[in-house]
């Protein structure tokens, strides 16, 4: 009996868990560039004998795993020349106060002293780590393979990199950026298209989100009355059959 209490309490926290991540995932489904995390759970069953010789049966429910889902959201035409989106894998790369890091939101603008910045005030990086600056640029534009031209002439690169294996080299970090894990060097992107006037939206679905959560609660509901029940037939087990003898 003990036991389904025990396996009860750790589908409840697995689900708490999931819960958490799924709400996390709603309330950015309109970030740009924002990738949901999905996750991956496990039961594992353990039956051996008892000192008595008697069957007894174990179950964990654990994550295995939290990964990022790096698929392609859509493109939203917003005409704002300082909006650029990337099609196809690849990263902007920005400098933060703790290093440089990676981000799929194009949402940039122009700072007091000209940069190109994002809207945390980052300085959005060109080729050989270099901050992009658009003083005085009464015209400014990108082309399809990130160069930049202000007043109709080039005066840069957009610094676009890739990761060989984004879900072991990467992880997520606040204001949507990722950072490399340790001794990870990207690599230049390549087949990336830049779309300056759109955006990249999130790849969260809305309604797939909100069907997740249901599920979960309704399986929450069901632990908890595995538990209620588990606790009353324990209660009656000490009380009602030892008064019995």
């Amino acid at each position: 009996m003990v036991n389904g209490l025990y396996t009860a309490r750790n589908g409840m926290m697995l689900l708490q868990e999931m819960m958490e991540n799924t709400t996390n995932n709603l309330s950015n489904a309109n970030t740009s560039g924002f990738k949901k995390s999905l996750m991956a759970s496990i039961a594992q069953v353990d039956i051996k004998r008892n000192d008595e010789l008697k069957l007894h049966q174990d179950e964990d429910h654990q994550m295995s795993e939290n990964y990022i889902d790096y698929s392609q959201g859509s493109l939203i035409m917003t005409e704002n020349s300082f909006d650029l989106a990337l099609e196809n894998s690849g990263f902007f790369e920005v400098e933060t106060p703790n290093g440089i890091r990676y981000t799929r939101n194009g949402s940039f603008t122009r700072n007091g002293m000209g940069d190109l910045v994002t809207l945390q005030g980052y300085r959005v990086l060109g080729e050989g780590k270099v901050p992009i600056n658009l003083d005085d640029a009464s015209e400014f534009s990108v082309s399809p393979i990130g160069k930049i031209y202000v007043n109709g002439k080039e005066e840069a690169k957009l610094s676009i990199v890739d990761f060989a294996d984004k879900r072991t080299e990467l992880g997520r970090e606040g204001h949507n950026l990722y950072y490399a894990k340790p001794d990870v060097e990207p690599t230049q992107a390549v087949k990336t298209t830049v779309k300056q006037g759109f955006l990249e939206s999130s790849n969260v679905s809305v309604v797939d989100s909100m069907v997740e959560m249901i599920r979960f609660q309704r399986n929450y509901e069901a632990n908890q009355k595995s538990i209620q029940s588990e606790d009353d037939t324990l209660n009656k087990a000490v009380n009602d059959i030892g008064r019995v003898g």
